[in-house]
């Protein structure tokens, strides 16, 4: 339907210029060959002038229809090419990813992200098999996986420019009780995900998930994240402090050190040297 009324108006403008520039030339014709009809066709100094005047008014008329043809085409590109650039300026990107969670490399996380330029609307999410079947938790245990997730199942109505939803999706030791070593990395899924921008259009992305990518992955160091592991020490330091802060029964045992203390520590020091030259002095002498 719309392409219909697109036509129209585009062949519009040419009927109308048609009509215009051979209005003339009928009118033309007619007066010439209504007067000459009856009688002979001579070429006097009048008649040659209005036919070489009527033979430029036609090339004019001619040249000025390819000219409104060819400006009228281009203002239907510039139309288009305003169109597209308002289009891309607005459309969203939501893509999906797998990535380790920070605490460890067993456990996975699922990261929903709007990379795009514009608002996500109605998000949703289906599930394939590889060869184009439709995956459902009696063929594809990963659809039981990402069913845990009510994301997956009952869709997003919005989501944001550069919004990410990130959630803890599975541990290999689950996994691996579940579907069993063997097939522990023959796991595949394809994930799918329909969405709209802001105007209704529709777009469409897909992720295929194949967990043999992962066999021989490891790291070193235990956490996969340093921020962890700074946080697991600070979180140390809290449980160290936390009571005496909150109650002050508990004691810290401190170790003070005045200028006194670094004193002795410099005269012990110097006393050190003269008893180690002393005995360089004495080894030399007996040698």
């Amino acid at each position: 339907m719309n392409s219909d009324i697109k036509n129209e108006r585009t062949l519009l403008p040419f009927v109308v210029l048609t009509g215009v520039v051979v209005a003339p030339l009928i009118f033309i014709a007619g007066l010439i060959f209504g007067t000459e009809l009856n009688s002979a066709i001579v070429l006097t100094a009048d008649s040659l002038s209005s036919w070489v005047g009527a033979i430029a008014t036609v090339s004019i008329a001619v040249l000025t229809f390819i000219l409104a043809k060819e400006t009228w085409h281009l203002r239907i590109t510039q139309i288009a090419q305003l169109n597209e650039i308002r289009k891309e300026s607005m459309r969203p990107n939501v893509v999906v990813s797998l990535q380790p969670s920070m605490v460890s490399i067993t456990f996975w996380d699922v990261i929903i992200q709007n990379l795009g330029k514009g608002i996500a609307k109605n998000v949703k999410f289906s599930f394939k098999n590889t060869d184009g079947t439709i995956a459902t938790v009696d063929n594809n245990h990963l659809v039981k996986v990402f069913s845990k997730l009510s994301l997956f199942e009952n869709g997003c109505s919005s989501l944001g420019l550069g919004q990410t939803i990130k959630s803890f999706l599975l541990g290999f030791g689950d996994l691996e009780r579940d579907v069993g070593k063997d097939n522990l990395f023959l796991q595949r899924i394809r994930l799918e995900i329909s969405f709209e921008d802001a105007e209704g259009t529709p777009y469409k992305n897909s992720l295929d998930i194949d967990f043999s990518d992962l066999k021989g992955i490891s790291t070193l160091g235990g956490a996969t994240d340093p921020i962890y592991s700074l946080f697991k020490e600070v979180e140390k330091l809290r449980k160290v402090f936390e009571p005496v802060f909150k109650s002050g029964n508990k004691r810290l045992k401190v170790d003070a050190y005045d200028t006194n203390d670094r004193v002795t520590e410099r005269e012990q020091r110097l006393e050190r040297e003269k008893e180690y030259l002393a005995q360089m002095e004495k080894e030399e002498k007996y040698s």
